[in-house]
Formats: structure tokens, sequence, C-alpha cells
């Protein structure tokens, strides 16, 4: 018995140990509040891109003690000509008051030379990490029309295009864009003539989308809408709204377009089917043109190559034929829907909707009535 106990106890003791190692012993504050917020204040005056890092190192170290005189001292710092110098030390040390005092002063009382381009990437940050700095920029948006100024401009569309697209950024955003579309295309543009692939992928969706227009907005063409460096031109394919797609989440959606076998009769394994779709809608024909019936295969399956398939991102199938149809697939992988395509062909697309990258994906169609 006596065995057992000891046994215990020390397994007792030890468990106690790794609990307490767990945890930091946080001493006394190095400095009195009034020379810690002083000393602080020096540091943010003095921050430049060599001493940067050594920077933030330090006030990171102060943390624990003034959580609060750092906070006061940032966003006081911002409203100085110095702001420049802090756009690298938002992100490892703003909190949500930071990034309100941050994102409010810059918008509403100092917007001119406080919110500009440069400062756009700091914003998403702020933005996407404590949403609630992020009301009064789009209150006022939605409420009405900002007479912006040029770089003003330019910082609000490229912080729309940026965002992730959570929760209803991308609503809200398709709701803003087309008031400032000139500025918005000729961002885009610039992103499509980049070397970032991720850029390139969402600047032509946002082109789609933005060409889709949007109610009661004047649409503004310019002339670097006509093609995309490779050689497509910028369009949204017109879907069949009534199927569904599931949420899209900018931050990671990368549309892959790829050319798709040519529909072949084989069979794949049983997958859940999906309901019917109706054929892509399509403008009617001039009179006297109407293309004859479909005379051509019954079925066929759909296979995409390639790499991997990232989570949220498409792949399109080309030349599909262009008749109503019943899709076999696996549903709690994929989305899909149906687009116009070229000639007398459709288009359907698929989407990741996993929670992760795929592999393979195989559509099995059968043409019905």
């Amino acid at each position: 018995m006596d065995r057992y106990l000891h046994v215990w106890s020390f397994a007792f003791i030890a468990t106690i140990m790794s609990a307490n190692a767990q945890f930091k012993v946080v001493g006394p504050p190095p400095y009195p509040p009034n020379v810690a917020r002083q000393k602080i204040r020096t540091l943010l005056e003095a921050v430049d891109p060599a001493n940067r890092v050594e920077t933030v190192k330090t006030l990171s170290g102060l943390l624990s003690w003034y959580r609060d005189p750092i906070d006061d001292e940032l966003i006081a710092a911002w409203q100085k000509d110095g702001r420049a110098n802090l756009t690298e030390l938002m992100e490892p040390l703003a909190d949500a008051r930071v990034a309100v005092g941050v994102i409010e002063f810059s918008w509403r009382q100092q917007r001119q030379a406080a919110f500009r381009p440069e400062y756009a990437p700091m914003f998403v940050n702020l933005m996407t990490r404590f949403p609630e700095s992020a009301q009064p920029f789009l209150a006022d948006l939605l409420g009405g029309t900002p007479n912006l100024s040029q770089p003003e401009a330019e910082t609000v569309c490229r912080i729309l295009l940026d965002m992730p697209d959570v929760g209803t950024w991308k609503k809200n955003a398709l709701q803003i864009l087309p008031h400032y579309r000139r500025v918005a295309e000729s961002l885009l543009a610039q992103d499509l003539h980049g070397s970032d692939q991720e850029k390139i992928y969402a600047a032509e969706r946002w082109l789609g989308d933005l060409r889709a227009g949007a109610p009661g907005v004047a649409r503004q063409s310019t002339a670097n809408e006509q093609q995309s460096p490779r050689g497509r031109p910028y369009s949204r394919p017109a879907v069949n709204e009534s199927t569904p797609t599931g949420d899209q989440t900018a931050s990671v959606a990368r549309p892959r377009t790829s050319e798709a076998p040519a529909p072949s009769p084989a069979a794949v394994n049983s997958t859940p089917v999906r309901p019917s779709l109706q054929a892509a809608p399509r403008s009617a024909p001039p009179a006297g043109s109407a293309p004859p019936p479909y005379s051509g295969p019954k079925s066929g399956t759909l296979e995409c190559g390639g790499g991997p398939i990232p989570q949220n991102a498409e792949y399109v199938f080309r030349n599909v034929p262009l008749v109503k149809m019943q899709l076999d697939y696996d549903t709690k992988t994929w989305d899909a829907r149906l687009a116009p395509g070229d000639g007398q062909t459709q288009k359907l697309i698929v989407r990741n909707k996993s929670s992760g990258p795929q592999k393979h994906c195989v559509v099995h169609w059968t043409a019905t009535p």
C-alpha cells in the first residue's frame, strides 16, 4: 500500500510541476509608468527601417506591463507626420484598440494625409484581424458616395479588392466599387500585368464581377479591359443562378481555368447525384439562324487534369454539350454550375468546397429531356 501511495504522490507532484512549468512569472514593472511612457514615445519617434526590428522586440518585451501606454503612444504617433515608419509595427504590436484608433483617424479625421494607397496593406491587415475597426469605413461608403480624391479612391478600392471574402465583405465591396469603377479597373489592370499569380486570378474574378454591373450604377469602360496578359478576355461566365455554388472566400479563392478532355461515354463509380441542371442560358439567335437540334453523345465523363485544385478554387470544363443534363459527382467535395461557352457549347464549372486541395475531380453527365 505504501509503495502505491508513494508512486501516486510522485505522479501528482510531477503533474503539478509540469503544470507550473507552463507559466512564466512576470516580475515587477521595470520602470515607473511615467518613465515607461516616455521610453515608449522615444522609441516610436525614432523608429526607422534600420532599427525597426529591434524596436519591435523592445516594445514587445514591455507589453506585459504597459499594454495601455503602448496603445496610447502608437495611436498618438500615427497622428503625427512620421506615420510612414509605423506601418510595419502595426502587425506585431497593434490590438483592437489601436486598429480602431488608427483607422478612425485616417478615414474620418485626416483622410487626405493619412488615408493613402501606401498604407492600404496595413489597413487590410488591421480590418481583417479586428473587424470592428472597419465599421466607420464601411458605414460611410455604404451610406452614400463620399467625394474622394484620386489617392483616397485608390486606397478605398485597394482595401476592398484585397480584403478576404469573409462575412459580408464581398457583398459590400460589390455595392461600393461600381461608384469608383475607373479606379478599381485601373488597379485590377495593374494586378493582371504583374507577376503575382494569385493577384492575376483574383483580378480576373473581380473584373468579371464588376462587368456584371450593379443596379443603378452606370458602367464606365476603360481601354485596359479588352484582354488579359494571358490572351483571354476579361469576362465572367453568365451562370445559372439557380445552381447553388456555396460561399466564396477571397483570401484563398484561386480559379483554375484549363481545357478539359472531350466528353466520352465512359461511366464512373457511383457518387451522389445532383438534380438535373438546365443548359446555360444564351441570348436568342437572329431570326432564321436557329441552331439544329443537338444530336451528339447523350452521356459522358469529365475528368480534371493538371495540378491539385486548391480549396475554394474553380476548374472549368469547356465544350460541354449545350443540353439540359444530370450530373453525377461527389457533392461533399464539389459544387457545380453551368455557364455559356463558345459557339453551341457550354462550360461546367466545379468549385472545391472541401477543407483542402483536391487532386482529382470526375463528373459523369447524362442528357435529360
